[in-house]
């Protein structure tokens, strides 16, 4: 949404996806992917926090601050360079998220009385702080509806464009669930949970129907006073925060949501043709091709507009297994960056950024030049993104002999070695 236009939507941008507790042959284990699609031109990063023990104080989000949490777990996140929330990212205890721009019918609460957005906490910044405070996927839905009811969300959502904000949707996922969190205007809320064995996108619509586990106490009551619920049918809460109660705009998904839940259901078909439950490699192989679909606008690059800009994958498996994190950290990631392979377990990088800020510009350099990758480089990358893979293949954490920052300098290299012409 604009300041100048409340009802314009939300850019074509981001896709998130979940399929809880997958069968493999190495046990069941919840698969999640997100790209992130924002402004081409803008930084994006992936940096490691360290946990914090001991409370007190206070935490500077993007606009404001809030009292620091007790105990914060470390994470992993993918954010861009100048907010202090992510975009998506996991923690040390297996739980993971992402966040999506959306549009309501509640969206001018988000705007001042000049018109210009109220600055309060992001949907990076509840994310990030989410993914800091939860060790479960509801723990991390908890958190975030407490802090989104006490403070509210909004505020600029891009460093050049200060006029652009939005409500956000959330999908949390542990190794046994998921919750697809969807907001509305700056305090309202409603959460679906995915059961092990199902499969969930979210794609910058609303998309929570009647099968809510709960919404906020006075969502319900708002809604009938304007009439977009009768007040006796169930609670839809898409038809009525998302279209006003008309059906327009409340039928079916369609488009990049439509093209992911399909995908999602393919997976689940070729796993039940399967005579025995394919590896936990297969099925982050299977994520890294949903996000490379360009033909259905799930990954997408424009040079100077919105382009996939960051892409994380995850396996997270039941019981103590390890848990395995693949990130793109490149400013065009899906047109030649490998996924590399993270472990909480790796000591701490040189630096936070793991470098990161270094490879973005390279691949924003590449893709100004507008110049291919040759099939050497092609190969060479590849063979990156094959070496964390591989690590998927054994129980053992100490098989991964490269780090996430040594791959993040190697591509580096790669690049610098296949200089623009």
């Amino acid at each position: 949404m604009r300041a100048s236009s409340s009802l314009q939507p939300p850019p074509r941008s981001c896709d998130t996806f979940v399929y809880v507790q997958a069968p493999s042959a190495q046990g069941a284990g919840t698969l999640f992917g997100k790209n992130s699609d924002r402004p081409s031109e803008e930084r994006h990063e992936v940096v490691r926090v360290p946990r914090r023990d001991g409370g007190g104080g206070e935490v500077q989000c993007t606009y404001i601050s809030v009292p620091q949490a007790g105990a914060t777990q470390e994470c992993i996140l993918s954010k861009p360079s100048w907010m202090r929330g992510c975009e998506m990212g996991a923690n040390e205890s297996g739980v993971v998220g992402g966040n999506e721009a959306i549009h309501t019918v509640l969206s001018d609460e988000l705007l001042s009385a000049d018109g210009t957005p109220n600055k309060s906490l992001l949907g990076m910044d509840l994310l990030r702080l989410a993914l800091e405070r939860g060790a479960t996927a509801k723990q991390a839905v908890e958190v975030c509806i407490q802090l989104l009811e006490e403070y509210g969300q909004g505020g600029p959502c891009c460093q050049t464009d200060t006029d652009w904000t939005y409500e956000n949707s959330f999908l949390f996922a542990d190794a046994d669930e998921a919750y697809v969190l969807e907001t509305a205007g700056r305090k309202h809320w409603a959460w679906e949970r995915v059961e092990p064995g199902g499969y969930r996108n979210i794609s910058n619509g609303v998309s929570i129907r009647s099968n809510w586990g709960a919404v906020s106490k006075d969502i319900r009551s708002i809604c009938k006073e304007n009439g977009w619920w009768d007040g006796s049918s169930e609670f839809d809460w898409k038809r009525a925060v998302g279209s006003g109660g008309s059906v327009v705009g409340s039928e079916s998904c369609g488009g990049r949501e439509a093209a992911g839940l399909a995908r999602l259901k393919e997976m689940k078909v070729m796993v039940n043709i399967m005579p025995s439950p394919p590896h936990r490699r297969w099925w982050v192989e299977q994520m890294a091709n949903v996000l490379r679909d360009e033909g259905s606008g799930i990954c997408f690059r424009d040079e100077y507009g919105f382009c996939s800009t960051g892409s994380q994958i995850s396996w997270l498996p039941a019981g103590s297994q390890v848990a395995h994190h693949f990130f793109s950290g490149a400013s065009d990631p899906l047109c030649g960056t490998p996924y590399k392979h993270f472990l909480f377990s790796e000591p701490r990088p040189a630096e936070d950024d793991h470098k990161t800020n270094t490879l973005w510009d390279a691949w924003r350099r590449r893709a100004l030049s507008r110049r291919t990758i040759g099939a050497s480089l092609q190969v060479k990358l590849s063979n990156m993104e094959e070496e964390g893979l591989s690590c998927l293949e054994s129980d053992d954490a100490k098989r991964q002999t490269t780090t996430f920052e040594e791959m993040v300098e190697e591509e580096i290299v790669l690049l610098d070695c296949d200089p623009l012409r």
